[in-house]
């Protein structure tokens, strides 16, 4: 028996249950035969008669993106990142901090760096999304903001400057697929579709994650919108530590929650209501997952 060739490759697009891997020899679309890939994994594969190739094995991961499913699955979205750009709109969708806050502590504890797109800011910033970015901003998380015609090449060069790939993360509709467009001008970047008027969210455009290479250096990877995210594989601890604001505060105790009420904790008087109100709604999804975890 002819032993085939094995090769070694980067993912660089998924499709089903199909990867292109980008090796030596170009672009390769394999199967993936029990083997589960996602954009920027590493991979081993073969040649397989008229099917291009076989994936044999996913090499170890530096990080990943995960979330958890309706059925509190895990389900990795992409993997050796150098960080998330978190896109959000000022309408049409609207701009919903909490979710900035999800993938934030996602980023964190995957320690990945992060930063916040605010995306079609030709429809007008409110004065109450303005004070949510600020928070975020003072606690050092980077905000380039984008519209029609504007902020294209204040984000392409935050991208150069920090080499590797940043995958597009956010809500359907928010605009992500338009801006690699923008980013990679003549490329086929895939449909974009409107805002549903009915549930003010976006409609579910992007069916296939893939990496994009920017002129200037760097990557994006466009993935799927989502209607939610859960961070996956979080403890209740994680979400105290890599919750913008609250890890370095200056409770009576070090394993302080932050819940209302606890003894000696600082959190109400130390840290802006916005974003004790987000955490302890994060905090209480992911104590209640722990929770059901260990029945």
């Amino acid at each position: 028996m002819t032993r085939r060739a094995t090769f070694v490759g980067r993912v660089v697009e998924t499709r089903g249950r199909r990867v292109v891997v980008d090796g030596a020899s170009g672009p390769a679309v394999c199967f993936l035969a029990g083997q589960r890939a996602v954009v920027g994994d590493n991979v081993s594969y073969e040649d397989a008669a008229g099917s291009g190739g076989k994936l044999l094995e996913v090499h170890p991961r530096t990080n990943c993106l995960s979330r958890s499913d309706h059925l509190g699955r895990e389900q990795v979205l992409a993997a050796n990142l150098a960080g998330l750009c978190i896109v959000c709109s000022v309408a049409e969708p609207p701009f919903r901090a909490g979710l900035v806050d999800r993938y934030l502590v996602a980023a964190g504890a995957a320690g990945l760096a992060a930063m916040i797109v605010l995306n079609k800011c030709d429809l007008g910033v409110s004065d109450e999304t303005e004070a949510e970015l600020a928070l975020r901003a003072a606690l050092g998380v980077p905000v380039v903001r984008t519209g029609r015609e504007t902020g294209a090449e204040a984000l392409r060069g935050f991208i150069a400057s920090h080499p590797g790939a940043w995958a597009l993360v956010g809500h359907s509709g928010v605009g992500k697929t338009s801006l690699v467009g923008t980013l990679c001008p003549g490329v086929d970047v895939g449909p974009v579709a409107a805002v549903s008027d009915y549930w003010g969210t976006g409609r579910h455009t992007t069916t296939a994650s893939r990496v994009f290479r920017l002129e200037g250096g760097g990557e994006v990877v466009d993935s799927p919108g989502i209607r939610s995210f859960a961070p996956a594989g979080l403890v209740p601890d994680d979400v105290r530590q890599f919750f913008p604001g609250l890890f370095a505060i200056g409770c009576r105790f070090r394993d302080c929650r932050h819940r209302p009420g606890e003894q000696g904790c600082v959190a109400d008087a130390e840290v802006p209501a916005a974003l004790i109100v987000s955490y302890r709604r994060l905090l209480s999804e992911i104590e209640e997952i722990h929770r059901r975890s260990r029945r």
